[in-house]
């Protein structure tokens, strides 16, 4: 990772771990999934009703905390960066093949930026799945495994070290089911598509159901120019990864289509690193994470607007999402045109608006920020 792009996106890793476990789901989300035996006690104009909507939320920001303390950064000896996350007590760690490819000792980065050494200890050569075992870190409670597959449009949150940004959570749903194709040398059969925005570092990361926040998949390919990613239905992997868990591998297959020289690996562009922290940011506020979007605004925003100030500004917001990016390079920062689709709150009635926003984003003490945040009407 020579760009100093690159570096700074590592370096922003930090910054974002800190804030990213005060995530808060949005109220009417809340609403719509609050336990049927209390909330239809309370009336909702009470003061009762907002204590629940408050222990409701900070029970899920919990959850999703507890969730990214079980999900890693995995590096290869030769730079490159995936995720994977905590199957069982024996610190055994599910990740895509292509990954760890190549490799039989990788590094693994954990949620509280600890290092530990892991060793492949299976790998497919046609299934884009493997195992990694981390004795160290043997003993910890694992993510849950969903016992159903899911629903087409069910609500997904995709975790992972997306362009080094460790510990990210991306909002999305499934939107495909049954898609097949192939990257050599791997065969995806009957793989989910999601809309969750994703990208290289997310591989191997979980796919979690946005309810139960059990895994429901390994989130493993992106198709960048529609905006959609691509997860393995855990479910359909398990019996493989059990066989090797109980019987390593003594051999691990070669894959001569990764690279293997440094000059190899992949280093986004400044326009590619400029739209995923777009992404970030707009997913933050999607499901209500407004300490981490209000994390990624430069000092001079923070100036002239303070937390509070920057909470009003989405106070009569129930919903937003990114539709559409366009990057212009602008001497060392990037200015990115976001359009917005929004749902907005008038005199109690939601009515849909779309907006588009000048994000200017660039470095600030060795870190990615957003300088400048203005609406183009």
């Amino acid at each position: 990772m020579r760009m100093n792009w690159a570096a700074s996106i590592l370096l922003s890793l930090f910054m974002l771990t800190a804030t990213v476990f005060s995530v808060i789901w949005i109220r009417d989300y809340m609403k719509d999934h609050a336990p049927e035996q209390k909330s239809y006690l309370i009336d909702e104009q009470s003061g009762a009703y907002e204590q629940l909507l408050d222990e409701l939320n900070e029970n899920k920001a919990e959850a999703i905390f507890e969730a990214q303390n079980k999900v890693i950064q995995i590096e290869t000896p030769i730079g490159s960066i995936g995720s994977g996350f905590l199957y069982n007590r024996r610190g055994d760690f599910i990740t895509n093949a292509h990954v760890v490819a190549n490799a039989q000792e990788v590094t693994v980065v954990t949620a509280q930026a600890n290092r530990h050494t892991g060793r492949v200890i299976g790998i497919s050569e046609s299934e884009d799945i493997a195992v990694v075992r981390v004795e160290e870190l043997a003993g910890k409670e694992p993510l849950e495994i969903e016992e159903e597959p899911p629903e087409l449009e069910a609500p997904v949150l995709a975790l992972g070290s997306p362009l080094g940004f460790q510990n990210t959570v991306m909002l999305g749903e499934i939107n495909g089911v049954d898609q097949s194709f192939t990257i050599d040398p791997f065969v995806y059969e009957n793989v989910d598509r999601i809309t969750a925005p994703i990208s290289p570092g997310n591989s191997g990361g979980p796919l979690l159901h946005g309810e139960s926040l059990k895994v429901i998949g390994i989130t493993s390919a992106e198709e960048p120019q529609e905006g959609l990613g691509y997860s393995i239905p855990v479910l359909d992997i398990l019996d493989q990864v059990d066989e090797w868990i109980e019987k390593p591998l003594e051999t691990l297959p070669a894959f001569p289509q990764y690279a293997e020289q440094p000059e190899d690996v992949y280093v986004p562009s400044q326009e590619e690193a400029a739209i995923y922290l777009v992404q970030y940011f707009y997913s933050s506020l999607q499901f209500g994470d407004f300490v981490t979007a209000y994390s990624m605004m430069g000092s001079q925003f923070k100036e002239e607007n303070n937390y509070e100030t920057f909470r009003k500004m989405f106070q009569d917001t129930a919903a937003l999402s990114l539709e559409a990016t366009e990057t212009l390079v602008v001497a060392e920062n990037v200015e990115v045109k976001a359009v917005i689709e929004a749902e907005e709150l008038e005199e109690g009635e939601p009515v849909n608006q779309t907006y588009t926003y000048r994000v200017l984003i660039g470095q600030e003490n060795g870190q990615l920020k957003i300088k400048e945040y203005t609406r183009s009407d």
